[in-house]
Protein backbone atom coordinates (compact mmCIF):
# COMPACT_ATOMS: atom_id res chain seq x y z
CA UNK A 1 0.00 0.00 0.00
CA UNK A 2 1.24 3.43 -0.87
CA UNK A 3 0.46 5.44 2.24
CA UNK A 4 -1.24 8.80 2.12
CA UNK A 5 1.75 10.73 3.39
CA UNK A 6 3.94 9.41 0.61
CA UNK A 7 1.22 10.24 -1.93
CA UNK A 8 1.49 13.88 -0.91
CA UNK A 9 5.29 13.94 -0.85
CA UNK A 10 7.21 12.62 -3.89
CA UNK A 11 10.47 13.53 -2.20
CA UNK A 12 9.53 11.25 0.69
CA UNK A 13 9.04 8.33 -1.74
CA UNK A 14 12.44 8.88 -3.35
CA UNK A 15 14.23 9.15 -0.04
CA UNK A 16 12.41 6.13 1.36
CA UNK A 17 13.50 3.96 -1.56
CA UNK A 18 17.12 4.99 -1.06
CA UNK A 19 17.27 4.11 2.63
CA UNK A 20 14.82 1.20 2.84
CA UNK A 21 16.20 -1.94 4.45
CA UNK A 22 14.51 -5.26 5.18
CA UNK A 23 12.23 -5.15 8.18
CA UNK A 24 14.14 -8.02 9.80
CA UNK A 25 17.20 -5.79 10.10
CA UNK A 26 15.33 -2.97 11.83
CA UNK A 27 15.15 -4.85 15.12
CA UNK A 28 18.95 -5.11 15.16
CA UNK A 29 19.37 -1.37 14.78
CA UNK A 30 20.02 0.57 17.97
CA UNK A 31 17.99 3.61 17.02
CA UNK A 32 16.59 5.65 19.94
CA UNK A 33 14.22 7.43 17.55
CA UNK A 34 12.69 4.30 16.06
CA UNK A 35 9.67 4.21 18.38
CA UNK A 36 9.90 7.74 19.75
CA UNK A 37 6.53 9.46 19.70
CA UNK A 38 4.66 6.46 18.35
CA UNK A 39 1.37 5.84 20.10
CA UNK A 40 -0.37 2.75 18.79
CA UNK A 41 -3.94 3.50 17.79
CA UNK A 42 -6.63 1.49 19.54
CA UNK A 43 -8.25 -1.05 17.25
CA UNK A 44 -11.60 -2.80 17.33
CA UNK A 45 -14.10 -4.22 14.87
CA UNK A 46 -15.42 -0.72 14.25
CA UNK A 47 -12.25 1.33 14.02
CA UNK A 48 -9.60 -0.66 12.16
CA UNK A 49 -7.94 1.52 9.52
CA UNK A 50 -8.73 0.02 6.13
CA UNK A 51 -5.66 -0.33 3.92
CA UNK A 52 -7.74 0.58 0.89
CA UNK A 53 -8.91 3.90 2.28
CA UNK A 54 -7.14 7.23 1.95
CA UNK A 55 -5.75 8.50 5.24
CA UNK A 56 -7.54 11.63 6.36
CA UNK A 57 -9.30 12.90 9.42
CA UNK A 58 -12.50 11.02 8.63
CA UNK A 59 -10.85 7.66 8.01
CA UNK A 60 -9.23 7.45 11.44
CA UNK A 61 -12.26 6.45 13.50
CA UNK A 62 -9.96 5.52 16.32
CA UNK A 63 -9.33 9.18 16.88
CA UNK A 64 -12.99 9.55 17.80
CA UNK A 65 -12.75 7.09 20.70
CA UNK A 66 -13.36 9.15 23.86
CA UNK A 67 -11.11 8.85 26.90
CA UNK A 68 -12.02 9.93 30.39
CA UNK A 69 -8.62 11.48 30.99
CA UNK A 70 -8.89 13.71 27.93
CA UNK A 71 -10.15 17.27 27.67
CA UNK A 72 -13.15 18.69 25.85
CA UNK A 73 -13.21 20.64 22.61
CA UNK A 74 -13.75 23.83 24.61
CA UNK A 75 -10.60 23.12 26.60
CA UNK A 76 -8.59 22.79 23.39
CA UNK A 77 -10.19 26.00 22.09
CA UNK A 78 -9.03 27.99 25.13
CA UNK A 79 -5.55 26.44 24.94
CA UNK A 80 -5.14 27.62 21.34
CA UNK A 81 -6.50 31.12 21.97
CA UNK A 82 -4.32 31.60 25.03
CA UNK A 83 -1.16 30.43 23.29
CA UNK A 84 -1.66 32.37 20.05
CA UNK A 85 -3.39 35.63 20.99
CA UNK A 86 -0.87 36.87 23.53
CA UNK A 87 2.07 36.91 21.12
CA UNK A 88 0.40 39.29 18.67
CA UNK A 89 -2.22 41.40 20.40
CA UNK A 90 0.21 44.18 21.31
CA UNK A 91 2.46 43.87 18.25
CA UNK A 92 0.01 43.69 15.35
CA UNK A 93 -0.75 47.47 15.33
CA UNK A 94 2.95 48.13 14.81
CA UNK A 95 2.97 45.61 11.95
CA UNK A 96 0.19 47.64 10.29
CA UNK A 97 2.26 50.79 10.81
CA UNK A 98 5.23 49.11 9.14
CA UNK A 99 3.45 47.64 6.14
CA UNK A 100 0.43 49.91 5.74
CA UNK A 101 -3.28 49.08 5.58
CA UNK A 102 -2.60 46.21 3.18
CA UNK A 103 -1.15 44.30 6.13
CA UNK A 104 -4.74 43.79 7.31
CA UNK A 105 -5.30 41.72 4.17
CA UNK A 106 -2.11 39.76 4.87
CA UNK A 107 -3.36 39.17 8.42
CA UNK A 108 -6.59 37.57 7.21
CA UNK A 109 -4.70 35.58 4.57
CA UNK A 110 -2.23 34.37 7.20
CA UNK A 111 -5.11 33.24 9.42
CA UNK A 112 -6.56 31.19 6.56
CA UNK A 113 -3.18 29.65 5.76
CA UNK A 114 -2.64 28.93 9.45
CA UNK A 115 -5.85 26.91 9.68
CA UNK A 116 -5.11 24.87 6.54
CA UNK A 117 -1.44 24.25 7.40
CA UNK A 118 -2.12 23.12 10.95
CA UNK A 119 -4.95 20.80 9.94
CA UNK A 120 -2.46 19.13 7.60
CA UNK A 121 0.15 19.19 10.36
CA UNK A 122 -2.07 17.05 12.58
CA UNK A 123 -2.94 14.73 9.69
CA UNK A 124 0.78 14.07 9.23
CA UNK A 125 0.95 12.68 12.77
CA UNK A 126 -1.24 9.79 11.56
CA UNK A 127 0.48 9.34 8.21
CA UNK A 128 1.02 5.56 8.46
CA UNK A 129 -2.51 4.77 9.68
CA UNK A 130 -1.16 2.57 12.48
CA UNK A 131 0.42 4.87 15.05
CA UNK A 132 0.36 8.50 16.09
CA UNK A 133 3.53 10.55 16.20
CA UNK A 134 3.81 12.85 19.17
CA UNK A 135 5.44 15.78 17.34
CA UNK A 136 6.50 17.04 13.94
CA UNK A 137 10.11 16.16 14.71
CA UNK A 138 9.18 12.48 14.43
CA UNK A 139 7.24 13.07 11.21
CA UNK A 140 10.31 14.79 9.78
CA UNK A 141 12.41 11.80 10.82
CA UNK A 142 10.00 9.40 9.12
CA UNK A 143 10.11 11.44 5.91
CA UNK A 144 13.72 12.61 5.66
CA UNK A 145 15.67 10.73 8.27
CA UNK A 146 18.09 12.39 10.66
CA UNK A 147 18.44 15.49 8.48
CA UNK A 148 14.73 16.22 8.83
CA UNK A 149 14.87 15.42 12.53
CA UNK A 150 17.72 17.88 13.13
CA UNK A 151 16.24 20.75 11.10
CA UNK A 152 12.63 20.51 12.25
CA UNK A 153 13.62 19.51 15.77
CA UNK A 154 15.88 22.55 16.05
CA UNK A 155 13.18 25.07 15.15
CA UNK A 156 10.42 23.42 17.13
CA UNK A 157 12.51 22.95 20.25
CA UNK A 158 14.07 26.40 19.92
CA UNK A 159 10.58 27.90 19.92
CA UNK A 160 9.38 25.59 22.71
CA UNK A 161 12.22 26.75 24.95
CA UNK A 162 12.69 30.22 23.50
CA UNK A 163 9.13 31.46 23.92
CA UNK A 164 9.07 30.84 27.70
CA UNK A 165 12.44 32.60 27.97
CA UNK A 166 11.11 35.56 26.01
CA UNK A 167 7.96 35.60 28.13
CA UNK A 168 10.07 35.61 31.30
CA UNK A 169 11.99 38.66 30.06
CA UNK A 170 8.78 40.49 29.11
CA UNK A 171 7.07 39.69 32.40
CA UNK A 172 10.12 40.85 34.34
CA UNK A 173 10.19 44.16 32.47
CA UNK A 174 6.43 44.66 32.87
CA UNK A 175 6.36 43.94 36.60
CA UNK A 176 9.28 46.29 37.12
CA UNK A 177 7.22 49.08 35.51
CA UNK A 178 4.05 48.19 37.41
CA UNK A 179 5.51 47.95 40.90
CA UNK A 180 7.75 50.97 40.41
CA UNK A 181 4.83 53.18 39.26
CA UNK A 182 2.17 51.90 41.68
CA UNK A 183 4.01 50.91 44.85
CA UNK A 184 7.38 52.61 44.40
CA UNK A 185 9.14 49.25 44.65
CA UNK A 186 12.32 49.34 42.60
CA UNK A 187 13.78 45.94 41.73
CA UNK A 188 15.99 44.95 38.82
CA UNK A 189 14.51 43.03 35.89
CA UNK A 190 16.59 39.99 36.86
CA UNK A 191 14.95 39.92 40.28
CA UNK A 192 11.47 39.99 38.73
CA UNK A 193 12.48 37.20 36.35
CA UNK A 194 13.39 35.03 39.33
CA UNK A 195 10.07 35.87 41.03
CA UNK A 196 7.98 35.14 37.93
CA UNK A 197 9.81 31.87 37.27
CA UNK A 198 9.25 30.77 40.88
CA UNK A 199 5.53 31.51 40.64
CA UNK A 200 5.09 29.61 37.40
CA UNK A 201 7.29 26.69 38.40
CA UNK A 202 4.55 25.37 40.70
CA UNK A 203 1.80 24.86 38.08
CA UNK A 204 4.40 23.72 35.55
CA UNK A 205 5.52 20.87 37.82
CA UNK A 206 2.09 19.97 39.15
CA UNK A 207 0.05 20.11 35.90
CA UNK A 208 1.10 17.13 33.84
CA UNK A 209 -0.77 17.58 30.53
CA UNK A 210 -2.52 20.21 28.43
CA UNK A 211 -5.88 19.16 29.80
CA UNK A 212 -4.81 19.86 33.37
CA UNK A 213 -3.44 23.27 32.33
CA UNK A 214 -6.76 24.31 30.78
CA UNK A 215 -7.71 26.60 33.67
CA UNK A 216 -4.56 28.62 32.96
CA UNK A 217 -5.71 29.00 29.37
CA UNK A 218 -9.16 30.22 30.40
CA UNK A 219 -7.70 32.88 32.70
CA UNK A 220 -5.15 33.86 30.06
CA UNK A 221 -7.87 34.27 27.43
CA UNK A 222 -9.91 36.47 29.77
CA UNK A 223 -6.91 38.72 30.42
CA UNK A 224 -6.29 39.01 26.67
CA UNK A 225 -9.92 39.97 26.09
CA UNK A 226 -9.55 42.75 28.65
CA UNK A 227 -6.44 44.04 26.88
CA UNK A 228 -8.30 44.06 23.56
CA UNK A 229 -11.24 45.89 25.14
CA UNK A 230 -9.02 48.57 26.76
CA UNK A 231 -6.98 49.24 23.61
CA UNK A 232 -10.09 49.24 21.39
CA UNK A 233 -12.05 51.72 23.56
CA UNK A 234 -9.05 53.97 24.22
CA UNK A 235 -8.19 54.16 20.50
CA UNK A 236 -11.75 55.11 19.60
CA UNK A 237 -11.86 57.78 22.32
CA UNK A 238 -8.53 59.24 21.14
CA UNK A 239 -9.40 59.09 17.43
CA UNK A 240 -11.08 62.55 17.14
CA UNK A 241 -8.04 64.23 18.71
CA UNK A 242 -5.56 62.45 16.41
CA UNK A 243 -7.46 62.21 13.14
CA UNK A 244 -5.38 64.76 11.21
CA UNK A 245 -2.14 64.60 13.20
CA UNK A 246 -0.66 61.42 11.78
CA UNK A 247 0.00 59.95 8.35
CA UNK A 248 -1.35 56.62 7.09
CA UNK A 249 -0.12 54.48 4.21
CA UNK A 250 -1.94 51.89 2.18
CA UNK A 251 1.28 50.01 1.46
CA UNK A 252 4.92 50.47 2.42
CA UNK A 253 6.89 48.03 0.22
CA UNK A 254 10.18 48.56 2.05
CA UNK A 255 8.81 47.31 5.39
CA UNK A 256 6.47 44.57 4.14
CA UNK A 257 8.94 41.79 5.12
CA UNK A 258 9.08 43.12 8.71
CA UNK A 259 5.29 43.32 8.85
CA UNK A 260 4.92 39.77 7.52
CA UNK A 261 7.43 38.44 10.07
CA UNK A 262 5.33 39.94 12.86
CA UNK A 263 2.11 38.54 11.38
CA UNK A 264 3.56 35.03 11.01
CA UNK A 265 4.92 35.09 14.55
CA UNK A 266 1.53 36.27 15.82
CA UNK A 267 -0.06 33.03 14.62
CA UNK A 268 2.69 30.87 16.06
CA UNK A 269 1.36 27.99 18.09
CA UNK A 270 2.10 24.99 15.94
CA UNK A 271 4.77 23.78 18.37
CA UNK A 272 2.07 22.93 20.93
CA UNK A 273 -0.75 21.92 18.56
CA UNK A 274 0.19 18.20 18.53
CA UNK A 275 -0.04 18.13 22.32
CA UNK A 276 -3.32 20.05 22.36
CA UNK A 277 -4.83 17.66 19.80
CA UNK A 278 -3.63 14.62 21.74
CA UNK A 279 -5.37 15.94 24.87
CA UNK A 280 -8.80 16.04 23.15
CA UNK A 281 -11.52 13.46 23.77
CA UNK A 282 -12.58 13.75 20.14
CA UNK A 283 -9.50 14.58 18.05
CA UNK A 284 -11.51 14.41 14.83
CA UNK A 285 -13.05 17.74 15.87
CA UNK A 286 -9.60 19.36 15.53
CA UNK A 287 -10.39 21.27 12.28
CA UNK A 288 -13.50 22.82 13.83
CA UNK A 289 -11.75 23.72 17.07
CA UNK A 290 -8.71 25.18 15.29
CA UNK A 291 -10.87 27.20 12.88
CA UNK A 292 -12.97 28.63 15.73
CA UNK A 293 -9.93 29.53 17.82
CA UNK A 294 -8.09 31.11 14.89
CA UNK A 295 -11.18 33.14 13.97
CA UNK A 296 -11.39 34.39 17.57
CA UNK A 297 -7.73 35.37 17.60
CA UNK A 298 -8.09 37.16 14.26
CA UNK A 299 -11.06 39.15 15.57
CA UNK A 300 -8.95 40.15 18.59
CA UNK A 301 -6.18 41.33 16.28
CA UNK A 302 -8.53 43.31 14.04
CA UNK A 303 -10.23 44.98 17.01
CA UNK A 304 -6.83 46.15 18.21
CA UNK A 305 -4.91 47.00 15.04
CA UNK A 306 -7.54 48.86 12.95
CA UNK A 307 -8.59 51.51 15.52
CA UNK A 308 -5.05 51.79 16.91
CA UNK A 309 -3.46 52.48 13.52
CA UNK A 310 -6.34 54.76 12.52
CA UNK A 311 -5.71 56.79 15.68
CA UNK A 312 -1.93 56.86 15.96
CA UNK A 313 -0.86 56.30 12.34
CA UNK A 314 2.87 56.51 11.73
CA UNK A 315 3.57 57.00 15.45
CA UNK A 316 2.15 53.58 16.41
CA UNK A 317 4.63 51.77 18.65
CA UNK A 318 5.19 48.20 19.79
CA UNK A 319 3.86 47.21 22.25
CA UNK A 320 0.80 49.32 21.56
CA UNK A 321 0.41 50.50 25.16
CA UNK A 322 3.42 52.77 24.55
CA UNK A 323 1.17 54.79 22.21
CA UNK A 324 -1.70 55.06 24.69
CA UNK A 325 -2.09 58.04 27.03
CA UNK A 326 -0.08 57.48 30.20
CA UNK A 327 -2.01 56.71 33.34
CA UNK A 328 -4.51 54.10 34.49
CA UNK A 329 -5.18 52.78 30.98
CA UNK A 330 -1.54 51.86 30.42
CA UNK A 331 -1.22 50.30 33.86
CA UNK A 332 -4.30 48.11 33.30
CA UNK A 333 -3.01 47.03 29.88
CA UNK A 334 0.45 46.17 31.22
CA UNK A 335 -1.06 44.29 34.17
CA UNK A 336 -3.41 42.22 32.02
CA UNK A 337 -0.79 41.32 29.43
CA UNK A 338 1.66 40.42 32.21
CA UNK A 339 -0.92 38.07 33.72
CA UNK A 340 -1.46 36.52 30.30
CA UNK A 341 2.28 36.01 29.83
CA UNK A 342 2.63 34.30 33.19
CA UNK A 343 -0.31 32.00 32.48
CA UNK A 344 0.97 31.09 29.00
CA UNK A 345 4.45 30.26 30.30
CA UNK A 346 3.60 26.83 31.79
CA UNK A 347 1.67 25.85 28.66
CA UNK A 348 4.65 26.44 26.37
CA UNK A 349 6.96 24.70 28.83
CA UNK A 350 4.58 21.75 29.14
CA UNK A 351 4.77 21.16 25.38
CA UNK A 352 8.55 20.95 25.55
CA UNK A 353 8.53 18.85 28.74
CA UNK A 354 6.11 16.29 27.28
CA UNK A 355 8.50 15.56 24.42
CA UNK A 356 11.47 15.22 26.75
CA UNK A 357 9.51 12.94 29.07
CA UNK A 358 8.35 10.82 26.14
CA UNK A 359 11.93 10.36 24.95
CA UNK A 360 13.18 9.52 28.46
CA UNK A 361 10.20 7.17 29.09
CA UNK A 362 9.10 9.11 32.14
CA UNK A 363 5.62 7.66 32.60
CA UNK A 364 3.57 5.78 35.18
CA UNK A 365 3.67 2.52 33.22
CA UNK A 366 7.45 2.40 33.27
CA UNK A 367 8.27 3.99 36.60
CA UNK A 368 5.17 3.82 38.76
CA UNK A 369 3.24 6.78 40.11
CA UNK A 370 5.69 8.01 42.76
CA UNK A 371 8.89 7.69 40.73
CA UNK A 372 7.17 9.15 37.68
CA UNK A 373 6.22 12.27 39.62
CA UNK A 374 9.70 12.59 41.13
CA UNK A 375 11.48 12.27 37.77
CA UNK A 376 8.97 14.58 36.10
CA UNK A 377 9.45 17.20 38.83
CA UNK A 378 13.25 17.03 38.53
CA UNK A 379 13.11 17.32 34.72
CA UNK A 380 10.76 20.29 34.81
CA UNK A 381 12.63 22.13 37.56
CA UNK A 382 15.83 21.78 35.54
CA UNK A 383 13.95 23.16 32.53
CA UNK A 384 12.86 26.21 34.54
CA UNK A 385 16.40 26.78 35.81
CA UNK A 386 17.72 26.63 32.25
CA UNK A 387 15.17 29.17 30.99
CA UNK A 388 15.97 31.54 33.86
CA UNK A 389 19.71 31.27 33.21
CA UNK A 390 19.30 32.14 29.52
CA UNK A 391 16.83 34.95 30.31
CA UNK A 392 19.23 36.75 32.64
CA UNK A 393 22.51 36.14 30.78
CA UNK A 394 21.84 36.04 27.03
CA UNK A 395 21.95 39.54 25.44
CA UNK A 396 19.55 40.52 22.63
CA UNK A 397 17.55 37.35 23.12
CA UNK A 398 14.31 39.04 21.95
CA UNK A 399 15.92 39.88 18.59
CA UNK A 400 17.08 36.29 18.13
CA UNK A 401 13.59 34.99 18.92
CA UNK A 402 12.03 37.36 16.38
CA UNK A 403 14.19 35.76 13.68
CA UNK A 404 13.60 32.19 14.85
CA UNK A 405 9.89 32.86 15.26
CA UNK A 406 9.51 34.15 11.73
CA UNK A 407 11.51 31.22 10.30
CA UNK A 408 9.99 28.56 12.54
CA UNK A 409 6.39 29.61 12.02
CA UNK A 410 6.84 30.73 8.43
CA UNK A 411 8.19 27.35 7.31
CA UNK A 412 4.85 25.68 8.00
CA UNK A 413 3.37 27.60 5.06
CA UNK A 414 6.01 26.22 2.71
Amino acid sequence: MKDSFARFSPLYCTFKELIMVPESHLSNRRDPWKNYGSTILATSDSNVVDDDLDLDLDSLDSREEPHRDKGSNLTAYFNIVCIVAGSGTLGIPYAIQQGGWITVLFLILSATMNVYANIKLIECLYHDGKSRRISMSQVAYDAFGKIGLVLVGFFFNALSVGCPILYLILSGENFKILFNDIFGISLEVKSWIFICASLMCIPFVMLKTMKEASWLSILGTISTMMVVFVVFITSLVELPNNRDKHEHQFINPRNIPIALATVFFSYGGNIVYPHIESSMKHPRAWPKVLSSATATVTIFYLLVCIPAYATYGDTTLSPIYKSLPSGLVVLITVLMISIHILLALPIYQTAFALEIEEYLSINITTLGKSREFMYRAITRILTVLFTVYIAITFPYFADVMSLLGALGNGKKFG
